[in-house]
């Protein structure tokens, strides 16, 4: 692994952008924003900082001399820099507890160790990793697989990942699994699958025994990403190959700080064309002051976890009941409970986010308008949280997401934080009453 100090490039003060540098910028901008919210790819926010308060004191180096400045401050900033080289324990006490944590209860399967793991800057780093580590060479096997209804950004990973083909299987049903085995069946290879446990936002577990089967006949990987479910609440390892795991949710919770991790199961038949693949891409560029925060945050993950378990099952069972809600999606209350059931761990439960579906669009409006909760876009906050799912992942393309995947424009997505679990019911139900009263 190469070093995790931060990558300064020497770009001292230049002189201001002329007009063909402005256009060029601005040219560039939609093709960068799109490739960082697809690949995830680009320095942390503490880096940013960190490289913004260095660049008065670096020299500028490029081959058009009108680029080429020297540094108008030749001091450093005096700063604490001693966590530049500490963060190295608070990484390897990451990894070790996602080790333990992801370990299966299972008899016979060997435990995971550090070695087995990677961290990444951000969860989309994680799965782009994966994604383009495992481009096969030979081309009549380069088709990667999306089964079932995913994050908006992972099908457009796996299709920008150079693979001949991509196919996204979005309803994740028995029948699509049908079809697949019978491709297969016919001649058909594919390198990879990748799949959700749990999907967000509706919820569902794919049958991961059957796809196991399917990939230990056909021999190909299944990657799956664990976010939704957690370490300690799922056990996924004897079904999969490799785990793909958003830190930045309720492992951390604080949602202060971004991470990544990739899980590679040590008794995968694939274990080490996938170690090898991801080693030979692989750079630490994981922030120091990241990793540290990281660490902290997480030391009461498996707490937080079995809290927002209960809290957010009270809360699915609830709005299950009320008249003027539609379906609820929850590990427990969705067809798919069966194949959630066989991978959850003993003392494991289903989960910190459901989303609603009303029977009436405008319904659905007064509930979120009138709901007492933070209101964003991210999930596994300690604090709840709530956004209009469709509105924000597929704003521009909500016709389609309503289509393909069955995703209800008007869904409302709840993180349950740790907040009490009376506290919370009250500002649902306080909530239901204002959007229905003048029903």
């Amino acid at each position: 692994m190469k070093s995790s100090l931060p990558h300064m490039l020497p770009v001292g003060e230049c002189n201001p952008p002329n007009e063909k540098h402005s256009h060029s910028l601005q040219t560039c901008v939609p093709s960068a924003m799109h490739f960082w919210k697809v690949f995830g790819d680009g320095i942390a926010g503490r880096h940013a900082e960190y490289c913004l308060e260095a660049l008065p004191s670096m020299d500028s180096h490029a081959e058009d001399p009108a680029l080429a400045t020297p540094a108008p401050c030749r001091d450093f900033p005096k700063r604490d820099t001693q966590w530049i080289n500490s963060a190295e324990d608070e990484k390897e006490s990451i990894r070790r507890l996602i080790a333990r944590l992801v370990t299966s209860d299972q008899p016979g399967c060997h435990p995971v160790s550090s070695h087995d793991i990677f961290l990444y800057p951000k969860g989309m780093c994680a799965i782009a990793a994966v994604a383009r580590a495992l481009v096969p060479l030979a081309i009549d096997r380069s088709e990667a697989v999306v089964y079932g209804w995913p994050y908006a950004e992972t099908p457009l990973c796996v299709k920008e990942s150079d693979y001949k083909r991509s196919t996204l299987l979005s309803a994740g049903s028995k029948e699509e699994l049908d079809e697949l085995e019978s491709s297969l069946a016919a001649g058909r290879r594919i390198q990879i699958l990748f799949c959700e446990v749990p999907s967000n936002p509706q919820l569902r577990t794919p049958d991961l025994r059957r796809i196991h089967a399917l990939a230990a006949q056909y021999d190909f990987i299944v990657a799956v990403d664990d976010t939704l479910g957690t370490f300690v609440n799922i056990d996924v390892l004897p079904y999969v190959d490799v785990i793909m795991t958003s830190l930045t949710k309720i492992f951390s919770g604080l949602c202060n700080v971004m991470g990544g991790s990739v899980v590679v199961n040590p008794q995968s038949s694939h274990y080490t064309t996938i170690h090898s693949a991801l080693t030979a891409l692989y750079e630490d560029i994981y922030f120091p002051l990241e990793a540290i925060i990281m660490a902290q945050n997480a030391s009461d993950f498996e707490q937080r976890v079995k809290q927002c378990n209960v809290n957010a099952l009270a809360i699915a069972n609830l709005l299950a009941t009320h008249p003027s809600i539609a379906r609820v999606y929850y590990p427990s209350l969705v067809p798919s409970r069966q194949f959630y059931d066989q991978v959850r761990r003993k003392d494991g439960g289903y989960g910190y986010l459901l989303s609603i579906v009303f029977h009436k669009s405008e319904t659905a409006v007064l509930f979120y308008d009138a709901l007492d909760l933070y209101k964003g876009p991210s999930v596994g906050t300690n604090f709840s949280l709530a956004i209009p799912y469709s509105l924000l992942a597929h704003f521009r393309e909500q016709d389609w997401a309503e289509t393909e995947g069955g995703i209800d424009k008007h869904i409302v997505r709840i993180s349950v934080g740790l907040e009490r679990e009376d506290l919370l019911i009250a500002r649902i139900q306080d909530a239901l009453i204002a959007a229905t009263a003048s029903h």
